[in-house]
C-alpha cells in the first residue's frame, strides 16, 4: 500500500472523532558520547527528561489543537469525552500533561484555584515491558528474531559498507565503536540537541555531513519496520485501535491523545505506506479524523512549527471511507498479537 502527501482539501463533512498521536517535546540528551566536550553539562532535571522549552512547546501544541479544532473539541474537560494515554517515559507523561494545560484550561465551575488556571487530567499508561500500543517495547519473540535478521540483510550491509568511511571516521573522533545506522542515530540526536542549547559542536563535526548523518538516523528507524510482519506487530496494533475505536459506538470518547516518540509515528506511519524517510522533530503529530463517522482523513506535522500535510492512502478513494481504510490496511491488522509474536 502506498500513500501520498496532497494539500489540505476543505471540507463541509462533520467532525465526529479524533485521534493525534504526538512525539514528546524537546528532551535532554538519553546519553552522550567518550569524547563529547560537554559530557559534564548539567541537564535540568536530567538525561532523557523535558526540558522548559520543551514544556513550552507542548503547551502551546494545546493551544494549537484548541485552536484548530475549537468547533469540536469539548470546551470543557469530561472524562468520557476525552481519554489520553502514554507512554512510560517521564518525557511523554509531562507532554501530556503540558499540552493537556493548554487544551483543557479551567474553566467557570472547573476553575478550583483562581491563581492556577491549570487543572488536573488523568494521563494512562502501562508500563514500558507491557506496551504494544505507544512505546511498543512488548516482548514479540517472532518481532525479535525478524529485527536480529535485519541487521544482516543485503539492505543494511550495502548501508554499513557504503558509510564504512563515515562509521571510521566517527569511531576515532567520538572515542567508541560508530558501526551501525543504530549507533550514529544515538550520536546524532545527542548532537543535535547540544546544538539546539547553544553548546558549540566539537570541531571534528566540521567534516560531517549532517545531513548524511540525519538520513542515517531516519534509516535507523525505518528498520524497526523493515517487513510487513514487523509493520503488523508495531504499528498495525496502533491501527487495529483507531479503527476499532472508530467502529465502535458512537458513545465511545470524542478525542484520544497519545504522548509518544519519534519511532512511534515511524512505525505507524511505516505501515501506513508512507514512502518518504522521516526523522520526525519534537512535537511532530499524526491526526486521524473521522468524518461523518465512516470518512477517515490523515494530517501529518513533521514538528512543532510545521504546516500539516494530508495524507492520501492511494489504495482508498477520496474521500477515504472507513471501511475501505480498514481493507487497504487487512494484512497489518493483527488479529491475536501475543499469538502471531509466539508462532
Amino acid at each position: 500500500m502506498l500513500i501520498a502527501s496532497v494539500g489540505i482539501i476543505p471540507t463541509n463533512s462533520t467532525l465526529t472523532q479524533l485521534h493525534i498521536v504526538f512525539r514528546h517535546g524537546e528532551r535532554a540528551p538519553t546519553e552522550t558520547y567518550k569524547n563529547d566536550p560537554h559530557i559534564n553539562v548539567t541537564w535540568s532535571g536530567g538525561w532523557g527528561q523535558l526540558t522548559n522549552r520543551g514544556k513550552l512547546e507542548m503547551y502551546l501544541l494545546g493551544l494549537k489543537m484548541r485552536q484548530l479544532y475549537h468547533d469540536f473539541i469539548p470546551k470543557y474537560y469530561f472524562p468520557d469525552e476525552v481519554k489520553v494515554m502514554s507512554s512510560y517515559a517521564d518525557r511523554c507523561l509531562m507532554s501530556a500533561q503540558a499540552l493537556l494545560a493548554g487544551l483543557f484550561p479551567p474553566r467557570d465551575d472547573q476553575v478550583w484555584n483562581k491563581d492556577l488556571l491549570w487543572q488536573p487530567i488523568p494521563v494512562h499508561y502501562v508500563p514500558r515491558s507491557q506496551d504494544n500500543l505507544i512505546a511498543m517495547k512488548a516482548k514479540c519473540k517472532k518481532y525479535d528474531e525478524e529485527f536480529a535478521d535485519v541487521f544482516h540483510s543485503e539492505a543494511i550491509k550495502k548501508i554499513d559498507e557504503e558509510n564504512k568511511e563515515l562509521y571510521d571516521y566517527l569511531t576515532k573522533n567520538t572515542g567508541q565503536k560508530m558501526d551501525s545506522v543504530g549507533k550514529v542515530e544515538l550520536l546524532y540526536n545527542t548532537l543535535e540537541i547540544e546544538r539546539l542549547h547553544n553548546l558549540t559542536p566539537p570541531s571534528w563535526t566540521q567534516n560531517v555531513s549532517w545531513e548524511q548523518m540525519r538520513k542515517l538516523a531516519a534509516r535507523s528507524l525505518e528498520t524497526f519496520t523493515e517487513t510487513n510482519f514487523m509493520k503488523r506487530m508495531k504499528g498495525g496494533v496502533f491501527l487495529s485501535k483507531v479503527i476499532t475505536d472508530m467502529e465502535t459506538d458512537k458513545k465511545s470518547p470524542l478525542l484520544f491523545l497519545y504522548a509518544a516518540h519519534d519511532l512511534t509515528l515511524v512505525n505507524i506511519l511505516k505501515t501506513l505506506g508512507y514512502k518518504t524517510m522521516l526523522k520526525p522533530g519534537f512535537g511532530a503529530s499524526l491526526v486521524f479524523e473521522l468524518r461523518n463517522n465512516s470518512q477517515i482523513t490523515l494530517l501529518y506535522r513533521d514538528d512543532i512549527k510545521s504546516d500539516p500535510e494530508r495524507i492520501a492512502v492511494e489504495s482508498c478513494n477520496t474521500p477515504c471511507l472507513l471501511s475501505g481504510f480498514k481493507t487497504a490496511l487487512k494484512e497489518f491488522l493483527p488479529s491475536n498479537w501475543k499469538l502471531e509474536c509466539n508462532q
